[in-house]
């Protein structure tokens, strides 16, 4: 009898224990695919605060007095899911409000608005920028911040950002180029600042698209450059930046810049030759001899840059650091690109041809479901396009006024709804938009929220793995680096042993020598991560 009780005793005790060790095994998962949900369906920015950030008009014309109007800074903020307060105001700066918040340049009342834009009548300017110092973020003399009770609860600033994936490398050195979401221009050759009545034609209105030369959009962190190549082979400079059939720059100014800026960091480029506009005839002799004039003019001045395409968009930024090659060079032309092992595939641009907000939001949020899926690169064109009939009765208006229309929509649309799968952006006359920092960020924090997933998938019983599963099934765009791609580690050490370094040839394996200077920049460095907070 005394036998018989104890067994009983030690099966309760056997149920029991089991009984907790199924609840474990199925409560755990659940909490840990909430987290991860929870992080995919939050919004980009900490929603205890306001943001704040300041953009450039890019509107430009000439005063009755002869004085050039342009680049006007914006003050710009969104309160995320923080309620304004009354008494709320931000100001603009000329120094770091953290510690100081009064002398603002120009003041904002919030009023109450969650959400406001206001264009100041303050100028930024063009400030040359030392190639030298591309060691991290800088600040550039304009500050912006939110106010409350005498405290600066937000701030941000005008900046460049030369180094931002080498800066995060810890973050985003294990993860695939693919994964990332770099910020863009729309034909990034089709550059000028606008340089008063000559500048006011309708013909350059509707032909210049940036602001920037190349070097410093680089350098304020565009990532993904959108080029148009014609060739003339009776001008001294045979090889010109486009705007469809226009002549614009000569494409030696962007070799120059290009080359000068990957000599300086240890950025990765995408350089999309994604048109030949004039003077490349199709299928004939001479166009091959023409493309072949053009790739050995990139291998002799980007040779020991350029990362052969067998490395594929999966591949990690520590692959592409560990051989010291960091330009990816893009080239349209099939038959060319087929016999040339540094050229990769032509990038689809998803391109609306829109006249208005409305219909570029709708064609880019049906972009955005169709591609999300996808393993190779892809690039969306969030930029408005003229039509002839604008040419023609809209003559006063041109891109500037195009860009002006969307810009803030453009950074509404990346930094809320789809800054989870986006490949690339691109945009006229990016400092219109935040779209570098919502870029940045977004990278940022799809690493983060996929190491969540990875945990919930990699190290939990087999009963999680088909629950995280069958709820990842249901949503995937919230799993956007997984589950296939949630071993990040693993992939990256795929990548590197099938490409060993020894087995390349000498001329790959070349390292450059990139000396970083520690010249002391004299306006303030703020830290990545953490330069939206106080």
């Amino acid at each position: 009898m005394e036998i018989k009780v104890r067994e009983m005793a030690m099966n309760s005790y056997t149920v029991f224990a089991s009984m907790l060790l199924i609840g474990y095994v199925i409560s755990t998962p659940l909490s840990t695919i909430d987290e991860t949900e929870e992080c995919w369906t939050m919004p980009l920015y900490p929603p205890e605060r306001p943001r704040v950030f300041l953009t450039l008009s890019p509107l430009a014309k000439s005063t009755a007095g002869g004085n050039i109007q342009q680049r006007q800074i914006e003050i710009n903020w969104h309160g995320n899911r923080a309620v304004a307060q009354p008494g709320d105001w931000i100001g603009l700066y000329e120094h770091d409000p953290v510690n100081n918040p009064t002398l603002p340049l120009r003041q904002i009342a919030v009023d109450g608005r969650n959400n406001g834009y206001h264009k100041t009548d303050v100028q930024f300017g063009f400030p040359t920028i030392d190639p030298q110092l591309l060691i991290e973020d800088t600040c550039l003399g304009y500050w912006i911040g939110y106010i409350r009770n005498g405290v600066t609860i937000s701030i941000n600033c005008l900046k460049i950002r030369p180094s931002w994936m080498w800066q995060n490398r810890e973050i985003l050195g294990p993860v695939s180029i693919r994964q990332l979401f770099l910020p863009g221009t729309h034909n990034s050759g089709s550059y000028r600042p606008y340089n008063g009545h000559s500048s006011d034609t309708v013909f350059m209105r509707y032909l210049i698209c940036q602001d920037e030369d190349i070097f410093h959009q680089l350098a304020y962190g565009i990532r993904y450059l959108d080029v148009r190549v014609g060739y003339y082979p009776e001008r001294e400079d045979k090889f010109w930046l486009n705007h469809n059939y226009a002549r614009v720059n000569p494409l030696r100014f962007l070799i120059e810049d290009l080359k000068t800026f990957l000599e300086a960091t240890q950025e990765v480029v995408i350089l999309d030759f994604h048109r030949f506009p004039v003077g490349f005839s199709q299928n004939t002799q001479r166009n091959r001899e023409t493309h072949a004039q053009l790739v050995q003019l990139l291998l002799d001045k980007f040779g020991d840059f350029m990362v052969p395409s067998s490395y594929g968009s999966m591949a990690s930024l520590n692959d592409l650091w560990a051989i010291n090659r960091t330009l990816i060079v893009v080239y349209a032309d099939d038959w060319t690109r087929s016999s040339h092992p540094f050229l990769w595939p032509s990038i689809p641009q998803e391109w609306g041809d829109k006249r208005n907000v409305d219909d570029l939001h709708k064609y880019l949020s049906g972009i955005d479901k169709k591609r999300y899926d996808s393993d190779y690169f892809w690039a969306a064109m969030a930029e408005l396009t003229p039509s002839t009939m604008d040419v023609l009765f809209r003559p006063n208006d041109g891109l500037r006024k195009l860009a002006d229309n969307v810009a803030r929509n453009v950074t509404a649309w990346y930094r809320d709804l789809w800054w989870k799968t986006t490949s690339m952006t691109a945009v006229d006359f990016f400092h219109s938009t935040d779209i570098i920092d919502v870029a940045i960020d977004a990278s940022l924090k799809r690493v983060h929220c996929s190491n969540l997933a990875a945990t919930t998938l990699t190290t939990t019983p087999t009963t999680q793995h088909t629950m995280a599963e069958e709820r990842t099934g249901q949503d995937r765009r919230r799993f956007y680096l997984g589950p296939r791609n949630l071993d990040i580690t693993g992939s990256t050490l795929e990548l590197t042993s099938s490409l060993s370094v020894t087995s390349l040839s000498p001329r790959m394996t070349a390292r450059r020598r990139r000396t970083k200077n520690t010249t002391a920049v004299l306006t303030q460095n703020l830290p990545v991560t953490t330069i939206h907070s106080v």
